[in-house]
């Protein structure tokens, strides 16, 4: 599930891209111009007769798609015009482009409770008891997307920096209330994974984001272990549609 950030795939006229505001909606338009490497001028596209929302100043996201695969940047409006009763705003590319790399390994859709705290060289991966210490160094507690052996994709508050590092907590399979609670009934210890963010993006509620995080220095036994979990959940879940 990993991206990677590449300085070869560039903008061009003619693209028609995917525009994702802050708050995760997403308007087809098409880049018509630009000044001299710097600004793209692109036409303010609309959805069901509704102009996207979009003002002087706004970061937005641009998906732009090329045989290879398809890329994210970030942009800035940097000025709004209107041409003959048409709308257009002017963008200045901020990142380079990443691309979506191909998925590693099958994906679980599922939602759990997953803790994201600042990443340590001491950091003890594998299982490990939550304790009141513990606790205090979460920087927040967010909900998974999907899973899978190699990475995770969780719906965070904060927008995280690029291959920034963290250790994630999370007990597979089991309720949200152990992570928030150790003194609980049930102390079995939670699993601590160090990832690196290879995704960030807006979602489709104000002040969320689609963060995608690729786990690294996992030992066998752990990735079994996720493995294990990835398959007898699908199992699961396939049981509980057969049911319906």
């Amino acid at each position: 599930m990993s991206n990677q950030i590449l300085a070869d795939e560039v903008i061009v006229i003619g693209d028609k891209v995917d525009m994702v505001t802050q708050k995760g909606a997403v308007y087809r338009t098409m880049i018509e111009d630009r000044l001299d490497n710097g600004p793209f001028l692109a036409g303010i596209p609309n959805r069901k007769g509704v102009h996207m929302d979009v003002y002087q100043g706004d970061d937005v996201y641009m998906v732009f798609y090329r045989e290879s695969g398809r890329y994210i940047a970030q942009m800035k409006v940097v000025a709004l015009e209107n041409r003959g009763g048409i709308r257009y705003m002017w963008l200045i590319q901020k990142t380079m482009a990443q691309k979506n790399q191909r998925r590693e390994a099958f994906r679980l859709p599922v939602s759990f409770e997953v803790q994201i705290s600042e990443f340590r060289e001491d950091f003890v991966q594998g299982l490990v008891v939550v304790t009141e210490e513990v606790n205090e160094e979460v920087m927040e507690t967010v909900s998974s997307r999907d899973i899978s052996v190699t990475g995770i994709a969780l719906l965070t508050r904060r927008q995280y920096d690029l291959d920034a590092c963290f250790l994630l907590s999370m007990h597979l399979g089991r309720s949200a209330v152990h992570l928030r609670d150790p003194q609980g009934p049930d102390k079995a210890p939670a699993l601590q994974i160090s990832a690196s963010v290879k995704r960030c993006i807006p979602w489709r509620t104000a002040n969320t984001f689609n963060t995608g995080m690729h786990f690294f220095g996992m030992t066998e036994s752990m990735s079994d272990g996720v493995a294990r979990y990835v398959l007898a959940e699908q199992q699961r879940q396939i049981k509980r549609k057969r049911l319906l």
